[in-house]
């Protein structure tokens, strides 16, 4: 059975995902952000050893925790191969821009769009570009992890560097083919289901494309 605990940086309101199975002591660690103790606390209570960290895009606020919990743990870090240079450059990851400093790092794995297996699961990379030339979607059992693509009735920006509006409107008619259920867990907000937002997030819509 698949675990899910969800970490809050209170911040800028990024989720940070701790994953594994019950029978799996290994875990995945989805965007680690500002709250490492609380992730480290989340590990130790659970008894988990964090093998994996993925990444859903390479913006400061998803990646500011890799080098710490990739140092304390030894963890393969995962991105896909267009975000790769976030991890160390900081026009690319926005911390210029918002004079902030994050611990470089690099990628052990550049992703591209197909299976992998972290941790004793199946995760499958879904190449979702319009926030960022490299964001992803990872599913994980019937989870969807959908970092800043795919919001509670929103979407992820598209007017930052590297964001590009008509990348979203491609991968949002992507999205609207999967098939099957899945919980969406995002980047920021709440959880929500791919049927709900299918059904009534305005940017899954046809009627929204009238308005660029």
């Amino acid at each position: 059975m698949l675990e899910i605990e969800k970490i809050v940086s209170p911040a800028m309101d990024v989720n940070t995902y701790v994953v594994w199975q019950q029978e799996n002591k290994e875990a995945i660690v989805i965007d680690p952000s500002f709250e490492q103790e609380k992730l480290d606390a989340c590990l130790q209570t659970e008894n988990l050893q964090c093998t994996a960290i993925l990444l859903t895009h390479g913006h400061f606020d998803h990646i500011a925790g890799v080098a710490s919990l990739m140092q304390s743990t030894g963890a393969q870090v995962a991105i896909h191969t267009l975000d790769a240079q976030m991890l160390y450059d900081r026009e690319k990851n926005l911390c210029s821009e918002f004079n902030l400093k994050i611990t470089p790092c690099s990628a052990d794995i550049e992703l591209k769009q197909s299976i992998y297996h972290f941790a004793g699961m199946e995760v499958k990379v879904l190449h979702t570009p319009g926030h960022t030339p490299g964001s992803v979607c990872y599913f994980i059992g019937n989870a969807m992890f959908s970092g800043d693509t795919l919001l509670n009735l929103g979407i992820g920006r598209t007017d930052l560097p590297g964001g590009s509006w008509a990348q979203m409107r491609q991968t949002l008619t992507k999205i609207k083919l999967i098939k099957g259920e899945y919980a969406i867990y995002p980047g920021h907000g709440h959880s929500t289901s791919l049927t709900y937002e299918i059904d009534n997030n305005p940017y899954l819509g046809d009627d929204k494309w009238s308005l660029y």
